[in-house]
């Protein structure tokens, strides 16, 4: 498996009716009647700025302006979306004279829709709110990566506006006083955060030996240092690296290449390159020693990390450590999830993986949670043993080609979004300065012999050399301080490595990556639907975006199934679905999905059971054949629930070890009091621990029922044959009885619930309901009014809590939660103890205006907008067009193409907000988590006050 620093639907174009819905006005940029364009782009006169076309494919264009900066523009008509994005190299690790201080990730705070020289940022978040835009950043080590994403009609604004973003921010005063605010709720929320905390641990480790390196400090920084940043040194930092030759430019979606970069050329063509910082990175002197660190968090078991030192991004040994990281610990049939998770069940869970980088040496990790503190040692060594079987002994040619298989697939079901083409190809060009650097990747995988991966484990993996980070149980009472500066001496004088960051080097490496190639069109078809004999309501849709095919299998059920109080039954049973047939046992099941390049996954959730499955086109029916085996045959083996269950309780205690998770955790269960839906979907762990596998057998025999189910198939399949293999393989499903009405909430009992917490945070979440059903006539009223408070940054709730004053919180929302059962519309956020209760009553003042005032045209106009492009990127790929397409008929919406939806959210008026507002946002159920003392007496006056 591949960490690496670098990373890794259906529709033609759009019809006029939706043309109507969009608004698109004379003069913006209209949809493509054809899904591909041959015509070369014209020579550039001398009125227009020149570039130099470094890469020229049907679908994908590929160039250069005179400044260095790098343009992509990638076709991609699946969906009328298309997503724009800017990769600056400026993360944390070339921050130079303030590595430490959290400078790159300050300053994405400001520059994502903050104020330029051209615009207010209150101008940009209108200009956002119109197109209906997603946005938002991301700082790592080495980019911070901006992206708007939005409807095609309005891709040439959001070109201009991230454009503006990256070239003309003035850092504004306000700006930056009020994302400081912010960013100390972040440093707040990373404290209450395992991975977060993990992660930091693990740079602590990993540059011991040359604590100079800046890739030892956190990409946030520290705070104490964090808060001595000023004004003026964020604006320094920020006119030295936004430079168009440290800048990759992505525009990917339904889009014409060519329009797409004349424009980004006359944006940028008269923006001169600048002179990029000398930097080096220091290299250790002699080989590294191993180190063991240890943390605490709120967390219920102890978590380690063993890593040994790696190698860069495509070196020798890169690709051997993936593969070798794929047959330790890369799916169900790997060798370390085989031993000690499933046999010896010394751990709840465990991977293992390679993180390389273009920038220097990575690391192997293997990461686990220990299922008792006690298992340690054993846990230890058992993964050595399996390090020294590597270097002893080949690799069977069985578990090479699993793995070179699984890589195979995962590339080639890669891009089907327009975000996920996005990034890919930004990272394979900043990397590797070579856009189709995946796809030859999982070709240089598949050319590995078991040799070379002894060659690599005998290198790099000597399990004397592993460095430890452990993470432990808080204690009672403790608390998590904020990391400071290790106090550790700085080398100076010694080896170092120059990093040249300006995009001559890429564009040196482009010009003799890139080449001419022809591109598959892609067709798609209108969804298909058939009823079985047995009631089995089956929707197939042609879709050929990628090589594969997506399956996915709704069955009415979830918490709904269960009696109150005896939640976790529904989850405890499909997760056993994986777990054998009476045709092949749970090993012979993994293997033979993993030799398929396939996935298989089975859960339980809120209102459905489920299983679904992704294959490549080649061999879909053999993995349907696999799907219909584990629905119509499963084991239900007593032993194997017995290796089930311990990971089961140790995932309820990990879904409440971060505050969002937590939260959510008591608010259901102080709006719902003794409903099932009380819990979340993992259900309780006094019921799963004592549960039986012949119980879990009766459970799942009552609710299988293809009356009750609904699948569907999407992907690159002709419908008559995927019709045809569907009846053969799932016509024999019992039938079964219709299914009961599910149990109806009591209405929830408005007021506060104050609880404890031992996050360093204050997070609230404020409820209101009775709410609606999936199929309710009030529906689409509620997602658009979600949209006008919740949309980030223009929304009511965001513009309350950061874009009013200081900035009181570091992650808002809010949203309408439904299903078959009435739910609850709901807002939320994180905070401090000394902005807590001011962002409270700002939010209740949200439901009031709400219920109150009538949403003016632009707001109104800006969320409709949103729900279009929310609805649009969600019909992207294989998968999220067939979940959705099940779960809309097994809720009674007979909308596939989500037209009727969108109809309906075009007619609503402003006076329909607002009824929809008085009809469901009345007295709140307030819950608020909070590891230090609040005023309970005030936050109660508060809440009825603010009602």
């Amino acid at each position: 498996m591949k960490r690496a620093a670098y990373g890794w639907i259906a529709g033609a174009s759009l019809p006029l009716w939706i043309l109507g819905l969009i608004g698109c006005q004379e003069g913006e940029l209209l949809l493509k009647e054809t899904t591909s364009l041959t015509a070369e782009a014209a020579e550039p006169t001398a009125d227009e700025p020149a570039y130099t076309v470094l890469q020229r494919r049907d679908d994908r264009v590929i160039a250069a302006l005179p400044n260095r900066m790098i343009l992509i523009a990638q076709d991609l008509p699946t969906a009328p979306v298309v997503t724009a994005q800017a990769w600056v190299k400026t993360g944390s690790l070339y921050e130079q004279e303030h590595v430490g201080a959290g400078l790159s990730h300050f300053l994405e705070h400001l520059v994502s829709g903050g104020s330029t020289t051209n615009r207010t940022e209150e101008q940009s978040t209108a200009a956002l709110g119109r197109m209906g835009a997603a946005t938002n950043a991301a700082t790592s080590l080495d980019t911070v990566r901006y992206y708007i994403t939005t409807t095609t009609p309005h891709t040439a604004e959001a070109v201009d506006l991230l454009s503006d973003w990256m070239r003309n921010n003035v850092v504004s005063e306000r700006e930056f006083e009020r994302e400081r605010q912010v960013i100390q709720s972040e440093f707040s929320m990373g404290q209450g955060d395992p991975g977060r905390i993990q992660w930091k641990l693990t740079q602590e480790a990993r540059y011991a030996a040359t604590p100079s390196h800046p890739g030892a400090h956190p990409t946030i920084g520290y705070l104490d240092e964090f808060l001595d940043v000023t004004r003026d040194e964020l604006a320094a930092f920020y006119r030295r690296m936004y430079a168009p030759n440290n800048l990759v430019f992505l525009v990917v979606g339904d889009i014409d290449p060519d329009a797409v970069i004349r424009q980004l050329a006359d944006l940028w063509g008269d923006a001169q390159p600048q002179e990029l910082p000398d930097l080096s990175f220091p290299l250790p002197v002699g080989e590294p020693e191993p180190v063991e660190v240890t943390g605490v968090a709120a967390i219920s078991r102890p978590r380690v990390r063993l890593f040994w030192p790696g190698v860069r991004l495509g070196a020798e040994h890169d690709f051997a450590l993936d593969v070798l990281a794929g047959v330790l610990g890369g799916g169900e049939s790997s060798r370390l999830v085989r031993e000690l998770r499933d046999e010896r069940q010394l751990v709840t869970a465990i991977d293992a993986y390679n993180f390389s980088a273009h920038w220097g040496e990575g690391f192997f990790g293997i990461d686990y949670e220990l299922a008792d503190p006690d298992a340690a040692a054993a846990v230890r060594e058992a993964v050595e043993a399996q390090l020294d079987r590597l270097r002893l002994e080949p690799v069977t040619d069985a578990e090479l080609d699993r793995v070179k298989r699984r890589t195979r697939a995962r590339v080639l079901k890669s891009g089907q979004s327009a975000a996920a083409v996005a990034g890919r190809l930004a990272r394979d060009v900043i990397a590797a300065g070579d856009p189709d650097y995946s796809i030859k990747y999982a070709d240089a995988i598949q050319r590995l012999t078991p040799a070379d991966l002894t060659a690599a484990a005998v290198a790099l993996l000597d399990p004397d050399d592993a460095s430890v980070v452990r993470l432990e149980p808080i204690g009672d009472g403790e608390a998590i301080a904020p990391r400071t500066r290790p106090d550790t001496h700085d080398s100076d004088g010694g080896p170092v490595e120059p990093v040249d960051l300006d995009n001559a080097v890429l564009l040196s490496r482009l010009a003799a990556a890139t080449e001419t190639a022809a591109a598959e069109p892609v067709t798609s078809g209108e969804p298909q639907v058939r009823k079985l004999g047995n009631g089995l309501t089956v929707i197939v849709q042609r879709s050929t975006v990628a090589p594969a095919v997506a399956m996915q299998l709704y069955t009415r059920g979830g918490l709904l199934a269960e009696e109150p109080g005896r939640e976790g039954v529904a989850n405890a049973a499909y997760a056993m679905l994986r777990r054998g047939t009476t045709q092949r046992s749970a090993d012979e099941l993994a293997e033979t999905i993993d030799d398929l390049g396939a996935t298989l996954g089975v859960g339980s959730g809120n209102n459905t059971g489920y299983v679904t499955a992704t294959a490549l086109s080649e061999n879909w029916t053999e993995v349907a054949a696999l799907m219909a085996e584990v629905v119509t045959q499963p084991a239900f083996d007593p032993d194997q629930w017995d290796t089930v269950r311990p990971r089961l309780l140790a995932a309820i205690d990990r879904a409440t070890d971060r505050w969002s998770g937590e939260l959510r955790a008591e608010f259901r269960q102080a709006y719902y009091g003794d409903h099932p839906w009380s819990q979340l979907p993992l259900g309780r762990k006094d019921v799963v621990a004592e549960l039986t596998a012949e119980e879990l057998r009766s459970f799942y025999e009552s609710r299988l029922a293809a009356s009750r189910s609904v699948l569907a198939v999407v992907g690159d399949v002709g419908p008559e044959a995927a019709f045809a293999v569907v009846e053969s393989l799932f016509g024999s499903l019992p039938a079964g009885a219709a299914d009961a009405e599910p149990p109806t909430p009591a209405p929830p009992t408005p007021g506060l619930s104050l609880v404890q917490t031992d996050k360093p945070i204050v997070a609230a979440q404020v409820g209101y309901g009775p709410g609606i059903t999936r199929d309710s006539p009030d529906y689409a009223a509620l997602r658009v009014l979600s949209r006008v408070i919740g949309d980030f940054p223009a929304g009511w709730l965001q513009q309350e809590l950061r874009g009013r004053g200081p900035g009181l919180v570091y992650a808002s929302s809010a949203g309408n939660v439904t299903g078959l059962a009435p739910g609850y519309f709901t807002m939320l956020f994180n905070a401090t103890p000394e902005t807590g209760e001011e962002a409270l009553r700002r939010t209740l003042a949200v439901a009031v205006r709400a219920r109150t005032e009538l949403v003016d045209d632009a707001t109104l106009a800006r969320a409709k907008a949103k729900v279009l492009t929310d609805e649009f990127t969600g019909r992207q790929t294989h998968a999220d067009l067939a979940a959705g397409q099940a779960l809309d008929l097994l809720y009674g919406v007979d909308d596939l193409t989500g037209r009727a939806l969108l109809q309906q959210v075009e007619s609503l008026t402003a006076e329909d907000l607002r009824a929809a507002a008085r009809r469901y946002l009345g007295e709140p159920v307030v819950v608020v988590l909070s590891r230090e003392p609040l005023d309970e007496a005030s936050l109660e006056e508060l809440i009825d006050t603010g009602s």
